[in-house]
């Protein structure tokens, strides 16, 4: 089975790296074609000798999800994995999505290491992507990250490309259509990458975040049957008002379901609060 590897790419200072933990894939013979698609001023996809790898230059930068829908449209092969530029693969990466997906799951999200390179990096990771960390168990989901994700082609055809009008939370608006429509959406915590982001200090980790929350408020009204509290979310003004006690449930709730994570974790606590402010912040612009 062969897949197409799509990489929306910004000018990542690490997307050498990124393409270096592909190559060193287990299941290395089934990479049909990796596209990065977006800019790379740096040249850094010349650094590792694969004739497989193919930029796409857009010319001048594109959203996340305009990168992804030119991938998809450019892609070849059936089987479609999306990976960050910013996201390091295990050795058995693409192996485990595709031994999943082989089982017939047409989408397959992966788990993401409770880690970071510093302590905004680590928080953010921790209180962004803990429904999906490498420490979950496998199962279904209502929507995935498109970080780390394997989706068949014939799914996109069903339900269409992503919206590229959300600057944030297109993958979950695209993953909660795909599961409106009836596909299963299957999380393998074995599917490892590290998130490696640029967000290393305060002022990034907040405005990251206050961004995700005045997007998602959308992407919540618009499914407000799958999405709990989103009758609440159509007043903006409670939220904002609310937001200390809607961040103090929303971080209490994320350590009662990591509890030995966050033994060892106790002092990223305020910082995942204060995340959660900038949510709601964000939620009611």
């Amino acid at each position: 089975m062969n897949a197409s590897i799509i990489i929306p790419s910004l000018n990542s200072p690490i997307l050498d790296l990124v393409l270096e933990k592909i190559k060193r894939q287990s299941e290395r013979q089934s990479i049909g074609e990796i596209l990065i698609v977006g800019k790379d001023d740096l040249r850094l996809h010349k650094t590792v000798n694969d004739s497989l790898v193919q930029l796409i230059d857009t010319g001048q930068p594109v959203n996340a999800a305009r990168a992804r829908n030119i991938g998809i449209q450019h892609a070849k092969y059936e089987m479609l994995l999306f990976l960050d530029s910013d996201c390091l693969p295990e050795p058995t990466w693409l192996e485990t999505h595709l031994r999943i997906q082989s089982k017939g799951h047409a989408v397959v999200g992966g788990g993401v290491a409770p880690k970071g390179s510093n302590y905004w990096s680590l928080s953010y990771n921790l209180t962004l992507f803990h429904e999906f960390f490498s420490t979950n168990p496998p199962g279904e989901k209502r929507y995935l990250p498109t970080l780390n994700l394997s989706v068949q082609k014939k799914v996109i055809d069903a339900v269409g490309l992503l919206d590229e009008g959300l600057v944030r939370g297109q993958d979950i608006e695209w993953t909660t259509r795909m599961n409106a429509a009836g596909y299963t959406l299957y999380f393998e915590p074995k599917a490892l990458i590290y998130h490696q982001h640029a967000r290393v200090n305060f002022t990034a980790v907040w405005h990251d975040c206050a961004r995700s929350g005045y997007h998602m408020r959308q992407v919540r009204m618009q499914y407000p049957d799958l999405f709990k509290g989103s009758k609440f979310l159509q007043n903006r003004h409670s939220v904002f008002i609310f937001s200390p006690i809607i961040a103090m449930f929303a971080t209490f709730r994320i350590i009662s379901k990591h509890l030995s994570l966050f033994r060892k974790n106790w002092l990223t606590i305020p910082a995942i609060y204060l995340t959660k402010i900038a949510w709601c912040w964000g939620a009611s612009r």
